[in-house]
């Protein structure tokens, strides 16, 4: 290999490690922005407004208060904020494929991604109509998913909250992974639901999603 052939190889390793330390560099200040903010009642109301109006930007997809008014889009409201953040950051690097939110993403201030996560953080998840629960489901959630996502299915930290969410956002997802679907290769689900049964999503879906 020729010198410049190695030159360039080495300029190219750097700039990867610059890239990855960036990123968390990025995250741990959002981090530390956030804690700041939720250990001072004033900043965190005026982080809530400022959430809100930012928010404006989701609206469409992710609903005006979290509650997605698409059946396959996610819930935001009443997520958790590192969690959030997390998927900020993984849009943004293209580690998580999504063109509209790799854009979104890419376009925000730092400081404008922890406002939105605190505000959708605090609403309310709004039950959904016409799903029975699945005393199936709960079985395969006991097994497969409460060690990571809680008994309430809440989740914790940058695990994410999963009580509540759309029931077609949850098929969607669940079969993604079970595909192991390039968006989200890179998530410990993929290998979780390689042995989970293809008849067993839709129960799971059921119980998740009418969980209070």
């Amino acid at each position: 290999m020729s010198k410049a052939v190695w030159r360039i190889t080495g300029l190219l390793f750097c700039l990867g490690c610059l890239s990855v330390n960036t990123w968390a560099d990025d995250y741990d200040n959002m981090l530390a922005q956030l804690e700041l903010i939720k250990s001072n009642q004033v900043e965190y109301q005026i982080a809530l407004e400022e959430g809100k109006e930012r928010s404006m930007l989701c609206g469409y997809c992710h609903g005006k208060d979290g509650n997605s008014v698409k059946p396959d889009i996610p819930n935001l409201a009443g997520q958790n904020t590192e969690y959030l953040l997390k998927q900020f950051q993984m849009f943004a690097t293209g580690e998580r494929k999504s063109y509209v939110m790799q854009q979104l993403a890419r376009s925000l201030k730092d400081h404008e991604k922890v406002n939105m996560v605190l505000y959708f953080s605090s609403q309310t998840v709004r039950p959904q109509e016409g799903i029975v629960t699945s005393a199936k489901g709960k079985a395969r959630y006991d097994g497969l998913c409460m060690a990571c996502h809680g008994v309430d299915g809440r989740g914790d930290h940058e695990l994410p909250r999963l009580a509540g969410q759309k029931k077609a956002f949850l098929m969607k997802t669940l079969n993604d992974f079970k595909k192991g679907k390039a968006a989200r290769a890179s998530s410990p689900m993929v290998n979780i639901m390689k042995v989970v049964d293809a008849s067993d999503i839709e129960p799971l879906a059921d119980y998740i999603a009418t969980m209070p």
